[in-house]
């Protein structure tokens, strides 16, 4: 069984193109997932906030909804003394994650 992890880089909190332009679940929803996926944006927010920020001493971020990158540092933050921190997360608690926010947008319809 090969074991997947996906690596999530502080340095990407800086860029509007980062964790892959925002699509870095993307391919692994739509084929584990297909039509019961939920948004790919949001899983990527979720693991970011569960597994990355935890792993910096300081950083404010926030959400945008209608960018490329939809988690970033706030505007008067930078990444340059933590740009080298990356963590990673196998595949199967990227999938948790999913499962949790579609049980909880079911639940919420």
């Amino acid at each position: 069984m090969t074991h997947i992890e996906y690596r999530l880089h502080a340095f990407d909190l800086a860029s509007k193109r980062g964790f892959a332009d925002g699509n870095m679940f993307g391919h692994l929803l739509q084929e584990k997932l297909g039509k019961f996926a939920p948004d790919k944006r949001a899983v990527l927010v979720e693991c970011v906030k569960r597994y990355l920020i935890p792993a910096i001493p300081r950083l404010l971020i926030t959400t945008l909804s209608r960018t490329h990158n939809p988690i970033r540092i706030a505007d008067t933050e930078t990444v340059d003394d933590v740009e080298d921190i990356t963590v990673a997360i196998p595949e199967e608690l990227v999938l948790k994650v999913a499962a949790e926010l579609s049980a909880k947008s079911g639940s919420e319809a």
